[in-house]
Formats: structure tokens, C-alpha cells, sequence
């Protein structure tokens, strides 16, 4: 199946430039600049204005290239259907996930994964999640895995696990038998506002992480004197176990930490919080059955928990399961 034509001018779109787009496809830039003006030539008007700084596509344009994008998505249906048939299931998956996911969930998964379809490669983007929703957005990705809980046009959501929010405080803090045991919370509950003169380790003001625990406090009626902004989680919450101040962490994170000083973690709020760890893809691709596996592998080992040292410790407390079920 030739798909010469749409390839080449849905790539100068997501590009914005000859150059890039030239790079990208293989081809030297007079050719491909050629062949672009042939197609305007031959369909009478032009795709793309030519701005100083990139091409944008006019009001045809835009039309063509909504059209080019659905019968590449055709095309690759019927190559991955193909493939199935003649080679045992080859084929690819682009996977795009976060740096603070990625060391602990990928490897496991691979190797279950590589059980089921060991001639499908896996290719992965390691970024931060806006970076990684660009890419999905330029079908660049099959696949994203991050916490969201509402898909943006075009793209779709299936839920993997619900990831609830812990306040990480020093195993010794004199406030720690403050704590109760409150239904509909899978930890114990502590009341936020006796810490409300303490120092809190919170995260940058773009990372999700920060936007749930802002809620948590702002239900909690607290607003910290003292903060002192950390992007790297981990750093934050191991600052926490040694006394040093407060944080939040998501529970699948703190499975994977390893504390010198074991903190204590509460539940907080008027009720939990959590987070949607979800897997976000594109709703114009039709994705083959092997995708859908791996998304489902992820699922179960989130729902395992991995049996790390911290839940280990922690199990007497998990009163409620987060997995999200199909």
C-alpha cells in the first residue's frame, strides 16, 4: 500500500518545515520541497502558507491533512492485520511514560510482555508528561502512561489504577499518635492543621503531584507558613523521613523507595485524594491487540502493588484496593 502522498505532507505539517521534515523522511530537501509544490500544483491551491519561521497549513490545508491523517491510520491498521497473518505477530509499540514511572514499571513489564509477543519491539520515550502528550498529539506515541483523569479532544483514557495521595511524615514525629482510623480511607487519617507551622517540601507548581496536594490543603484549610518547593519527589520524601520538614508522595511511588529512616504516612483531608494513573491514546488509531495487552499488563502489576519493602510494612493499614477494574 503506497502511502507516499499523505506520509510525506502530514510530516511537513507536524514539522512546520521542509528541512526538519526532509531529515525526518530520508530525502533531501529540494525533492521533498519539489514534491510539495507538485501536489499544490496539481490539486489547484496551496497546502501550507510559508510564514518566516515554519509553514502552517491554510483552511485546505487543514481539511487535507485531517483526511491524509485517517488514511494513514487505515494504512497502518491493514500493515499491523498483515503482519499478524504472515509474521507471527511483528510489529511495534511506542510507549511514553514518565521519568518517575519508568525504572520500576517498564522492566517488569517487558518481561511479561516479551512472554506473550517476543517479536514485537518496544520502543520508549522517557519525558515529562507534557513533552509526552506533544507526541501522542503528533501520533509520534501509541500509547501514554501518566496520571490523568480526563482525556483533551481527540484523545481517550482507559484507568489503570487509582493512586492515592500520602502525607509522609518523620516515624517519630511527636504528632504521629494524633492519628485515627477513619472509614473510607485506606491509611490512617491525621488532621493536617496540626501541622500548619511546619516546614512542607511541596513540588513545582507544573507537576501533577502539586496540583493534589494543593486540593488536600486548600480542603484542609491549611496554608503552610513555611514551603520550600523540590521537583524530585523522592528527595522530598526522604527529606521527610529524616525529620527535616513534610511531604506528599503518590503510594506507588513510596513502594519503591528505600528509607534509612522508615516515615510514617496518613491519609488527610476531608477525604482521599487520588490520583488516575491512566493509559491515554489517540481515538482516530485503531490499536492492535498486542497494545491492549501490554496496557492490560500494566494494569495487573500496578494492582499487585510489586510487594516492596514500603507496602510490605504498610499492608496492615490498606484497607481498600485501587486497582481499576475493566
Amino acid at each position: 500500500m503506497n502511502l507516499k502522498e499523505p506520509l510525506y505532507l502530514v510530516t511537513i505539517a507536524d514539522c512546520g518545515s521542509i528541512t526538519k521534515a526532509a531529515r525526518q523522511l530520508g530525502v533531501t530537501q529540494p525533492a521533498l520541497s519539489s514534491y510539495l509544490c507538485g501536489i499544490e500544483a496539481n490539486l489547484g491551491f496551496p497546502l501550507f502558507e510559508r510564514r518566516p519561521t515554519r509553514l502552517v497549513p491554510t483552511y485546505l490545508g487543514e481539511v487535507y491533512l485531517e483526511k491524509a491523517r485517517k488514511i494513514l491510520a487505515l494504512g497502518r491498521e491493514f500493515e499491523e492485520q498483515v503482519a499478524r497473518v504472515v509474521s507471527g505477530y511483528q510489529g511495534r509499540i511506542r510507549v511514553g511514560i514518565p521519568l518517575r514511572r519508568s525504572p520500576y514499571l517498564i522492566p517488569s513489564a517487558m518481561k511479561v510482555f516479551q512472554g506473550y509477543y517476543p517479536n514485537i519491539q518496544v520502543t520508549l520515550e522517557e519525558r515529562n508528561q507534557a513533552e509526552l502528550l506533544n507526541l501522542l498529539e503528533k501520533n509520534q506515541l501509541d500509547v501514554l502512561l501518566c496520571n490523568m483523569a480526563t482525556a483533551a479532544s481527540g484523545l481517550r483514557i482507559t484507568r489503570l489504577y487509582r493512586d492515592v495521595v500520602l502525607f509522609v511524615v518523620h516515624g517519630e514525629h511527636t504528632l504521629c499518635h494524633r492519628s485515627e482510623y477513619r472509614a473510607g480511607f485506606p491509611y490512617p487519617w491525621i488532621d493536617l492543621k496540626l501541622f500548619q507551622d511546619e516546614l512542607f517540601f511541596l513540588q513545582h507548581p507544573e507537576q501533577s503531584l502539586r496540583h493534589l496536594s494543593d486540593l488536600i490543603l486548600e480542603e484542609s484549610g491549611v496554608k503552610p507558613s513555611k514551603v520550600q518547593l523540590i521537583r524530585n519527589i523522592e528527595t522530598a520524601a526522604q527529606m521527610a523521613a529524616n525529620g527535616l520538614g513534610l511531604s506528599f508522595s503518590l503510594e506507588s511511588y513510596l513502594w519503591h523507595m528505600h528509607f534509612v529512616h522508615q516515615p510514617k504516612v496518613f491519609c488527610t483531608g476531608t477525604q482521599p485524594v487520588y490520583a488516575e494513573f491512566s493509559a491515554v491514546y489517540r481515538e482516530d488509531i485503531v490499536m492492535p491487540d498486542y497494545i491492549w495487552r501490554f496496557i492490560e499488563i500494566i494494569r495487573e502489576l500496578m494492582g499487585m502493588g510489586f510487594t516492596g519493602g514500603f507496602s510490605q510494612t504498610y499492608s496492615p493499614f490498606l484497607r481498600d484496593s485501587h486497582k481499576v477494574k475493566s
